[in-house]
């Protein structure tokens, strides 16, 4: 029997509001105000997946925004390590409006071998993803929602599209968006991506809104 997994990106937090890459080890970043109001309206989006369980990444954040939808569904979260934030190395805390002006390219890193950055390598992420799925998979679930971050969503999402480097920057996966894929087989071999990025009707009207009076 096949697995479908609801992938959420967690919602709008201090981090991001603040321009910051996150630093994980000191902090721990709360939902803002629009963040919880995303993380409810994901909630209302979910409500009828039939998910049996909810997993989340440890980090505040992304637990804050799981427990509010655990919450609707009446499920109970689990904290998994293997949905954490990326390894951002010495660039945590940093401004990112910064590091892009400095180094336009300085995500390139997760695909070679520098190590300027000592950002986690894409090929370890997809490893510890996949581990999740697969063990997931092996308890006999069927549905599960699992709250995560960008980068760990976005090196599942590609790995059946085979792309890799300045590509993966294309795949758009907004705060409390919607991820969903089904894997068909234990082995994972077979790899279906349903939707990418979905948001609630009325969140996608309101930002094509304001994006028409600009």
């Amino acid at each position: 029997m096949a697995l479908t997994v609801f992938f959420v990106r967690h919602g709008y937090a201090e981090n991001n509001r603040d321009g910051l890459f996150p630093n994980d080890v000191e902090n721990e970043y709360k939902l803002t105000e629009k963040g919880l109001e995303q993380a409810k309206e994901a909630a209302e989006f979910l409500l009828n997946t039939k998910a049996e369980a909810i997993f989340s990444s440890p980090i505040y954040r992304a637990y804050q925004t799981a427990k509010i939808i655990g919450e609707k569904l009446s499920l109970e979260v689990v904290k998994d390590e293997r949905l954490r934030e990326v390894e951002l190395g010495n660039l945590r805390n940093k401004s990112t409006k910064e590091i892009f002006e400095k180094d336009p390219e300085w995500f390139m890193e997760y695909f070679n071998s520098e190590t300027v950055y000592g950002l986690e390598k894409y090929q370890k992420i997809r490893e510890r993803m996949l581990d999740f799925v697969k063990d997931t998979f092996e308890k006999g679930y069927t549905k599960v929602i699992a709250v995560s971050h960008l980068e760990p969503i976005r090196a599942l999402l590609t790995l059946p599209l085979n792309i890799n480097g300045k590509e993966v920057r294309k795949i758009e996966i907004q705060h409390a968006s919607i991820s969903t894929m089904r894997f068909e087989d234990p082995d994972l071999k077979e790899i279906r991506i349903l939707s990418v990025g979905c948001v609630p009707l009325n969140r996608f009207l309101h930002d094509a809104n304001n994006f028409s009076k600009k």
